[in-house]
């Protein structure tokens, strides 16, 4: 994204003594603003804090060709807050951004300092549970993602439900490929002794009846 460099950071990068930190925001049910620094960082109204809630940022790329840029994002859940916020409010579609600061030798953010370097939507999370930790690590993509999503009505229930709510058409098309057998197959046995006294009332009859006799259909079918 283009960017212009005040004169301020201009001449602090020019003489090397300055530090940058990125500055995380998640809008979920509530906001989350976490830093990778060692302290709070101000930025206008917005204070980041650290404390090792921020654990790891993805590699952010910038290209000058329309594609889906992706990053995963690891916070702790170990204070629960958050964790709450995502299984109770949901955490889909919700904003993401991220910017990069240039401390001054005080940790204060120089003049104009901060610049965005990333935004986009939560597309998904997993989270991960050990007896020493927890952490949340959300899936991260920019607005191009939205032009790779599947809209419009589909051929399932909860579409149907959707547009045409108490409609039963497609009740059962998640069944659609599951293999369904017609009639019953019974396995009967018959001793020699029953086959023999059965025939011998039948005489003119091929089986007994309950048996199943395979014929080869195969010609059938032949070109």
């Amino acid at each position: 994204m283009p960017r212009g460099l005040s004169s301020a950071v201009k001449t602090k990068l020019a003489s090397g003594k300055f530090t940058m930190a990125h500055l995380v925001k998640l809008e979920l049910n509530t906001t989350y603003k976490y830093t990778d620094y060692a302290v709070n960082i101000v930025d206008g109204s917005d204070t980041y804090v650290p404390n090792g809630f921020l654990r790891g940022i993805g590699a952010v790329s910038e290209s000058a060709s329309i594609n889906i840029g992706s990053i995963d994002i690891t916070v702790s859940s170990a204070t629960q807050t958050i964790l709450s916020d995502v299984l109770n409010n949901g955490h889909l579609n919700r904003n993401v951004t991220i910017k990069r600061a240039i401390l001054d030798t005080d940790d204060s953010v120089v003049t104009s300092g901060t610049f965005q370097i990333y935004a986009g939507y939560i597309e998904g999370m997993s989270i991960t549970d050990t007896q020493g930790d927890s952490v949340i690590t959300f899936a991260v993509a920019n607005h191009w993602s939205d032009f790779m999503r599947f809209e419009g009505r589909r051929t399932n229930d909860s579409s149907q439900q959707h547009f045409f709510n108490g409609d039963k058409t497609f009740e059962f098309t998640s069944q659609a490929g599951k293999k369904l057998y017609w009639g019953n197959v019974s396995i009967v046995t018959f001793s020699e002794e029953e086959i023999a006294n059965w025939h011998s009332g039948h005489p003119d009859a091929d089986v007994m009846p309950g048996t199943f006799v395979h014929q080869d259909v195969s010609h059938l079918f032949e070109q």
